[in-house]
C-alpha cells in the first residue's frame, strides 16, 4: 500500500511539473538600431521575422509571443520590448527565445556572457542564436566560441562609435553646426543658423534690462521664467556670435553619462550677434562685480559619491575652498555623512594618479577618474585603470 501511495505521488509529480512546462512558450526578439543600417535588407526586423519563424517551423518550436525594439542600440539594457521579455521570463511564461544573432541581445561582450551562461539557464530558459549556431540545450563547438562574438559585437560598437565621433569632430572643424540643440533666439534651416527676430528682441531686451540695473530674478519675474534661465542667456557667448560646440562628450560608448571638457577643447561655431561684443563683455563684468561669478564646475564634479546612502555629492565653492556635500543630506537631511573639502579630495586624487606616473593637470582628470567615493572615514580613488585602497580621512 505504501509503495502505491509512492507510486501515486511520483506520478503526479511528473505529470504537474510536465503541465507547468506547458505553459511556458517559445518567443521571438527582434531589434534594429540605427548602427545596423535601416536599409539593410539582412539586418531589417522583416528578415528577421522570417528567419526565426522558418527556423522555429522547421525545428517544431511552437512560437507565441514577438517582442521587437527598433531604433535602439545594442549596447543599452534599456530597451522597453527586452525588458518586457525579461519579465514574461522571470513570470515563468516563456521556456525558448529564438534571436537572429547574439548581437541582437547585447553589443557588451561581458554582458552577453552573462546572459547566455548564467541568466538563461538560471530561469531555465532556452536560447537560439540561429545565424551563430548557437543553442543552450545542446552542447556544441558553436556553443564554445560565442564569447569570441560575443566580444566581436562589442568591438563593433565601439568602432562604429569611435568613427561617429571622429565624422563629427571632422564636420565641427570643417565648420559645420553639430549641436542638437540651438540657443533661445536662433532656429536652423538646413545647415544655416538663423537669428528668430521675435525671440531675439526678448534676448535684446534681457541684456538691456540687466544693464540697467535688474537683477536677473527681476527679469525672470517680468518673463515668468526662472533666474537660472535668465542667468544662463546673459553668459552665453552664442548671442555675441561664439556658438561653442564640443563641450561634453559620452563618458563612454556604453554610457549615456556626459562629462564636460576643458574650454581648451571647446570649438567655436560663427553665428549671427544678436547684441555686440562690447555689451556682451560689459554684462559678464556686472555679473563678476555683482558677486556673480562665472559658473564654472569644479574638476571633481559628477565624480564625487557618498558611501554611506550612495548618493552623488554635491560639490559648492571653488577649488580652494569648496566642498563635496552628499545630495540627500543637503536636500532632506536625510544622511548623516560629513562634507569633505574638495582640497582634500584633489590631492588624494593627485596622489594616487602621481604614484602611477601620472602628472597631468586637472583637465585631464576625466581620462583617469572613474569615481570617489566618501565615507566618514575613507576616501576611495576608483580609476578606470584599477581602483585604490581606501585612504583615511584626516
Amino acid at each position: 500500500m505504501i509503495i502505491h501511495i509512492k507510486q501515486f505521488i511520483f506520478v503526479y509529480f511528473v505529470f504537474k511539473v510536465a503541465s507547468l512546462d506547458t505553459k511556458k512558450k517559445g518567443a521571438i526578439y527582434l531589434r534594429l538600431s540605427r548602427e545596423d543600417g535601416k536599409e539593410t535588407e539582412s539586418e531589417s526586423i522583416s528578415n528577421q521575422r522570417r528567419l526565426l519563424l522558418q527556423f522555429a517551423q522547421t525545428h517544431e518550436i511552437p512560437i507565441h509571443y514577438e517582442f521587437i525594439d527598433e531604433g535602439i542600440s545594442g549596447t543599452t539594457q534599456n530597451r522597453k520590448s527586452l525588458q518586457k521579455m525579461y519579465r514574461a521570463i522571470e513570470d515563468g511564461y516563456i521556456g525558448t527565445v529564438l534571436v537572429k544573432d547574439l548581437s541582437r541581445l547585447s553589443r557588451n561582450f561581458i554582458h552577453t556572457g552573462e546572459l547566455v551562461e548564467e541568466w538563461f539557464p538560471k530561469h531555465g530558459v532556452r536560447l537560439i542564436s540561429v545565424a551563430d549556431g548557437v543553442d543552450t540545450s545542446i552542447v556544441s563547438p558553436s556553443n564554445d566560441i560565442f564569447a569570441i562574438r560575443a566580444v566581436m559585437d562589442d568591438w563593433y560598437a565601439r568602432d562604429i562609435s569611435r568613427k561617429v565621433r571622429a565624422a563629427i569632430r571632422t564636420k565641427q572643424r570643417a565648420g559645420f553646426c553639430t549641436s542638437a540643440t540651438l540657443p533661445f533666439g536662433y532656429y536652423r534651416n538646413a545647415d544655416e543658423i538663423l537669428i528668430d527676430a521675435e525671440r531675439a528682441e526678448i534676448v535684446r531686451r534681457i541684456f538691456e534690462d540687466y544693464v540697467s540695473g535688474l537683477s536677473c530674478r527681476e527679469i525672470a519675474n517680468r518673463l515668468a521664467w526662472n533666474d537660472a534661465t535668465v542667468r544662463r542667456i546673459l553668459m552665453n557667448p552664442a548671442y555675441a556670435g561664439r556658438l561653442l560646440l564640443h563641450k561634453t562628450e559620452k563618458y563612454n560608448y556604453k554610457s549615456n553619462r556626459r562629462i564636460r571638457l576643458p574650454e581648451s577643447e571647446y570649438i567655436s561655431f560663427p553665428v549671427k550677434p544678436i547684441i555686440s561684443e562690447q555689451q556682451f563683455a560689459q554684462v559678464q563684468q556686472m555679473i563678476a562685480a555683482n558677486g556673480h561669478r562665472i559658473y564654472q564646475k569644479h574638476a571633481l564634479a559628477g565624480f564625487v559619491y557618498c558611501a554611506v546612502c550612495g548618493s552623488q555629492m554635491h560639490i559648492s565653492g571653488n577649488a580652494a575652498d569648496g566642498r563635496a556635500i552628499c545630495s540627500m543630506r543637503k536636500r532632506f537631511g536625510t544622511c548623516s555623512a560629513p562634507s569633505v573639502k574638495c582640497s582634500v579630495l584633489t590631492d588624494a586624487v593627485k596622489k594616487v594618479l602621481n604614484e602611477d606616473g601620472v602628472h597631468e593637470g586637472e583637465r585631464n582628470y576625466h581620462r583617469y577618474l572613474s569615481c570617489i567615493r566618501v565615507s566618514p572615514e575613507h576616501i576611495t580613488i576608483c580609476l578606470k585603470y584599477r581602483i585604490q585602497k581606501p585612504a583615511a580621512l584626516e
